[in-house]
Parts: C-alpha cells; sequence; structure tokens
C-alpha cells in the first residue's frame, strides 16, 4: 500500500511540473521572448504530454486511492503473458496491471498462473498469488 501512495505522489509531482513548465511556456510565448520560432509550439507540445500523464496515470492513480483506503480491491486468476521492461508490469488477459518490482516475495514470471487482487482504475497489483491452472 505505502508503494501504492509513493506512485501516486510521484505522478501527482510529475504533472504538476508539466503544468508549470506549460505556464512558463505560455508566458515567454505572451511576452514574446523566444529565442526561436518553434519554440512557440513548445505549449502545444506539453499540452499533449500533460494530458497523457494525467489520463493515464495520475488521474486513475486518484480514483484509486479511495479503494486502496477501504481495502476494496477487485479479483481475476489468469497466465502472465508479459513482464514489463522496468519489471514492475505484467499482462494477464491482454491487460496491464502493476506491482511493486521491490517486493521479494511473489515476483512473477511469464507462464505463472496467478490470482491477482487490483485496484479498479490504475490497475495496481495489491496482492498476488500462484495457483494451479484450471
Amino acid at each position: 500500500m505505502v508503494y501504492f501512495f509513493v506512485n501516486l505522489m510521484l505522478h501527482g509531482a510529475i504533472s504538476l511540473t508539466l503544468l508549470l513548465v506549460f505556464f512558463r511556456a505560455l508566458r515567454i510565448n505572451h511576452e514574446r521572448k523566444n529565442k526561436r520560432g518553434i519554440s512557440y509550439l513548445l505549449p502545444v507540445l506539453l499540452t499533449v504530454i500533460l494530458l497523457a500523464q494525467v489520463i493515464g496515470f495520475t488521474v486513475p492513480r486518484l480514483l484509486d486511492s479511495v479503494y486502496v483506503m477501504k481495502s476494496n480491491y477487485r479479483t481475476i486468476s489468469g497466465e502472465v503473458e508479459s513482464i514489463g521492461f522496468l519489471n514492475n508490469t505484467m499482462r494477464i488477459d491482454g491487460k496491464e496491471y502493476f506491482y511493486n518490482p521491490l517486493s521479494s516475495t511473489n515476483k512473477p514470471l511469464e507462464g505463472d498462473y496467478l490470482e491477482i487482487s487490483y485496484t479498479r482504475y490504475s490497475g495496481f497489483v495489491y496482492d498476488m498469488k500462484r495457483v494451479p491452472e484450471e
């Protein structure tokens, strides 16, 4: 649970930083202090990046924070199709789930059949255990 809230704070800080950089770029455009003509497009690029960050990471974790505090999780079973590059995501039945890569227990491997408890919106895995295949 601590990993979830640390992750939420990290993504919130990233979103806030992007927002502040966006406002700074807008102010520079408004004051016409750009050194290069292409830098006028920086606010557009930052908007796209900020929206992807907020929609993909920050908002789902904010919505799930209530479920984590209430310990209200969904449960599924399935075979691990793949493990992410940073060893913090896994794909089960075509859906991606996030888990704590620092946990020393229950590290999933490709092909493992797991039962996982996860949050509704962000897909953060609270608990996972190996079960025999059905």
